[in-house]
């Protein structure tokens, strides 16, 4: 039997980490982050290092490496925010003065 009922962690890994994939997915093909507040992502980022540190410490794979992968969406995620944020903003003035026009 795993310590501290890790099989446990295994499971809950999965499904957040599903649920997570289909976030960075939409964030990646919508480079919408406008949701995303910076607060929440350093908030998430701060739980996952703890999450990190404390699997690490205590030997629980369970914990440690999907807290790596969270930690390196989160980061994708934190890189399209800053980096489209200045983009978006350009191409909606552009849209409000009708030099384009939304694809249908």
């Amino acid at each position: 039997m795993l310590k501290h009922h890790e099989e446990l962690t295994y499971i809950s890994t999965t499904l957040t980490l599903i649920a997570f994939s289909s976030l960075v997915y939409n964030t990646h093909m919508s480079k919408n982050t406008s949701q995303l507040t910076f607060i929440w992502i350093f908030l998430l980022m701060t739980a996952q290092v703890l999450m990190f540190t404390y699997g690490k410490l205590n030997h629980i794979q369970g914990l440690y490496i999907p807290a790596t992968i969270y930690i390196i969406g989160l980061l994708y995620i934190l890189y399209i925010k800053i980096i489209y944020k200045e983009t978006n903003k350009i191409e909606a003035e552009l849209k409000n003065k009708n030099i384009i026009v939304n694809n249908l």
